[in-house]
């Protein structure tokens, strides 16, 4: 199997689409989900999924293999966002009553499935409360499980703001989502 500098560097040689297929089909899902708790919406998620295809692929000729291609596509996916929501906040934004998909209660019944439909909605509504940076801080390093020094990569900022995202945005969270356990 090809490494994606190989796959990148064949496809600057030949021009030939279905290697960039390849890395479609290779990075598809996981910018996805990182995509979609940016802005916890299945249609833009979607829409924006592609377009960090589309700045990738008309921008490849700015990868210089410094870092690895994830990190830049990463990096790609996060500005893409970044850009989407400071267009959003120019508009009015209103939350979007869609809940992300989670972890199914474990006891059936009415009740639980109440209980985990509202505690999902106010994590909804906790994500969208924070900045972009905080929000990006969070599903990079915890729901992405990436290590921070990459997320900071992709994030365009040092190790220390990293941590001090993180470190901020588990604050606001804490506070936001108050109510739903118990210390």
């Amino acid at each position: 199997m090809k490494s994606d500098e190989e796959i990148i560097a064949c496809y600057r040689a030949t021009g030939q689409r279905q290697l960039l297929e390849e890395l479609v089909a290779k990075y598809l899902g996981k910018v996805r989900a990182m995509v979609y708790p940016m802005v916890l919406d299945r249609t833009w998620a979607d829409d924006l999924t592609q377009e960090v295809f589309l700045r990738a692929f008309r921008g490849l000729t700015g990868f210089q293999g410094r870092a690895r291609f994830s990190t830049w596509l990463y990096r790609v996916t996060m500005n893409t966002v970044h850009s989407f929501l400071t267009q959003r906040r120019r508009s009015q934004v209103t939350y979007c009553a869609e809940v992300p998909d989670g972890p199914k209660p474990s006891i059936a019944g009415p009740e639980s499935g109440l209980l985990h439909a509202e505690l999902a909605s106010a994590i909804a509504s906790a994500l969208l409360a924070l900045s972009p940076k905080l929000r990006a801080a969070i599903v990079l390093t915890v729901l992405e499980k990436m290590e921070i020094g990459e997320a900071a990569r992709v994030e365009g900022c040092s190790r220390a703001t990293m941590y001090w995202r993180i470190h901020e945005a588990r604050k606001r969270l804490k506070c936001l989502l108050e109510g739903y356990w118990t210390p």
